[in-house]
């Protein structure tokens, strides 16, 4: 595959994660519940993607599939949802993001792909300019669901890196969304959401999950794991921009410094050994 494209396609994901942070914010906001949000967001990446997937996948790849699914989009997601309900964007997004380096634990473990020292140095830097940027690592209630999504989301980036080996990205994209709409709305109770936060719940689902994942797919299949998880980097930082944005508030030096950090963090790690 072209390493350009695939890295064109961690920064398309890159951005459509950081958007969809302060749609998710909003809708919680307008009361939509997190277990809600997962169902919504899935319902709505299911019906943009099916008309792509072609469903060629073996019975070994689809159990895979599906573990990704229940742990990354589902209880990643909702961990993380409850990380920004209970202590806002920042500190949801600084903890859940040390899933840089949980995803590529996990892939060394599962033998998916070696950690390389440019890997390192490079998760390292990313890392040091989400911390510095968002004003160092968040305590409270929010602190224990990012751990929670860091750990989910890791484990499924590397259980991606096993399955886009046999199977497209449409098609791995659809077959976690079939799994994770019904599941999460019956967990939801089936109560519906508010309109108004339902709006950012779409918006979300198009957003985040349709186009988001679509992307982080391919760029995992096309440049590994660990190359994918610290481009998506930038995004707390996008995110607090984001999300500052919506509220007219000036943005700080250091998030300028921060965004440095992380830029200075990716091109250590995708360029050649």
């Amino acid at each position: 595959m072209d390493v350009s494209i695939g890295v064109l396609s961690a920064v398309l994901a890159t951005a459509a994660f950081s958007i969809n942070a302060p749609l998710a914010n909003a809708a919680t906001k307008l009361g939509v519940s997190p277990t809600s949000l997962v169902a919504v967001r899935n319902l709505v990446a299911l019906l943009t993607l099916l008309p792509l997937a072609d469903f060629k996948i073996s019975a070994l790849g689809l159990l895979v599939v599906v573990a990704s699914a229940l742990l990354g989009p589902g209880l990643g997601d909702a961990a993380y949802f409850n990380a920004i309900s209970k202590s806002g964007v920042a500190a949801a997004v600084t903890i859940g993001y040390t899933y840089i380096f949980t995803a590529q634990f996990f892939s060394a473990l599962l033998g998916v792909e070696p950690l390389t020292s440019r890997v390192i140095v490079g998760a390292a830097l990313a890392f040091s300019g989400v911390a510095v940027a968002l004003g160092g690592v968040p305590r409270g209630s929010g602190a224990f669901y990012g751990l929670v999504a860091s750990l989910a989301w890791g484990l499924a980036s590397a259980l991606l890196g096993v399955a886009t080996k046999g199977a497209s990205v449409y098609t791995i994209a659809v077959l976690r969304s079939a799994v994770l709409a019904p599941l999460f709305f019956a967990l939801s109770g089936f109560k519906r959401p508010p309109l108004r936060g339902l709006i950012y719940a779409v918006s979300s689902g198009v957003v985040g999950l349709a186009l988001g994942s679509a992307a982080f797919i391919y760029a995992i299949s096309a440049i590994g794991v660990s190359k994918t998880v610290i481009a998506t980097s930038l995004t707390p930082i996008l995110s607090q921009i984001f999300d500052k944005a919506l509220n007219k508030t000036p943005i700080r030096q250091r998030y300028i410094l921060g965004a440095t950090l992380v830029s200075v963090g990716i091109v250590i790690s995708v360029m050649n050994n």
